[in-house]
């Protein structure tokens, strides 16, 4: 199991320490993520309240739903936007490691595995 990276790890190079980007491309994140966010707690909301209106049903609805939603409206595309929206704007020079900023942040990240791995 990966650990979390020491603050010295995190350190970033001057040019990385403060991105800005345009009001509209922020804008453009923005509104995928709050999308997902707000179309998924509508979801969340739904299903709460109607296992409270009749208990006893499918409890499987709820995730069908979630995972019909995600696939229909492409989010893994909407999420590749907004990372790369505000992945853009870093210098992705390499550093003494032979690797980027991004690129070290991200290397402690443990991500889903198959079952049984």
């Amino acid at each position: 199991m990966k650990t979390p990276p020491s603050p010295k790890e995190n350190k970033l190079k001057k040019k990385n320490r403060k991105i800005t980007l345009s009001g509209k491309r922020a804008i453009v994140a923005l509104q995928e993520l709050e999308f997902m966010m707000i179309s998924l707690r509508k979801i969340e909301d739904y299903y709460f309240y109607k296992e409270l209106d009749s208990p006893g049903q499918d409890p499987t609805l709820r995730e069908k739903e979630i995972s019909r939603f995600v696939s229909e409206n492409n989010f893994i595309q909407r999420l590749g936007t907004v990372r790369k929206i505000v992945s853009e704007r870093f210098d992705h020079g390499l550093g003494k490691d032979q690797m980027g900023d991004t690129e070290r942040a991200m290397e402690h990240l443990i991500f889903w595995e198959k079952p049984g791995d």
